[in-house]
């Protein structure tokens, strides 16, 4: 778990280090230009650093994610 479990997921799951999270459709105040699966590469100012397959970081607030689960 994260080292303060303050960050959770929409579902209210605890976002660790490295967890594959979905991210969803950007909003107004969003850089990313659409919705994708990244990886947790740390935490900031109340949000969770995510990391998309080109490696660009971003910082989403932990509510508006969902920890990426396989069937």
């Amino acid at each position: 778990m994260s080292t303060n479990n303050f960050y959770l997921d929409m579902n209210g799951n605890a976002i660790d280090l490295f967890d594959e999270v979905d991210v969803p459709s950007p909003n107004d105040s969003d850089i990313h230009n659409f919705e994708f699966t990244g990886l947790v590469d740390g935490f900031r100012n109340g949000n969770v650093l995510v990391v998309d397959g080109d490696c660009d970081v971003f910082e989403i607030e932990p509510e508006r994610l969902e920890l990426h689960i396989e069937d």
